[in-house]
């Protein structure tokens, strides 16, 4: 009987890695749904409509990700990297710069 490569182990621990990330998705889609909505009010009220626009981009980007469990492309504020290699330090003139912690775990 020829063996196909998997077991039933490898198939669970896919499938438990699977519902981990949808539910992550899930998740975050909230969080980006909930980030966008509050913040596009704040863009109607201050009559700001490129903002209203890119928080309605954000929003529904984010029942996307509620409804299939998969995350969605980011790039809007984030950077790229791991948790706590870089920070964002708003300088004098309100320009935000980015520098790294040289590998610690710190914020800046």
């Amino acid at each position: 009987m020829a063996q196909s490569g998997t077991t039933a182990g490898s198939t669970a621990g896919k499938d438990s890695r699977n519902v981990v990330k949808s539910a992550v998705g899930g998740v975050h889609g909230m969080g980006e749904t909930i980030r966008g909505t509050i913040n596009g009010a704040v863009d109607t009220a201050f009559n700001d409509k490129a903002g209203e626009a890119k928080n309605r981009s954000i929003a529904a980007r984010g029942v996307a990700e509620m409804q299939d469990g998969e995350l969605k492309g980011h790039g809007d504020g984030a950077h790229a990297g791991a948790v706590g290699s870089m920070s964002s330090v708003p300088s004098v003139d309100g320009v935000t710069t980015s520098r790294t912690t040289s590998g610690s775990n710190r914020m800046l």
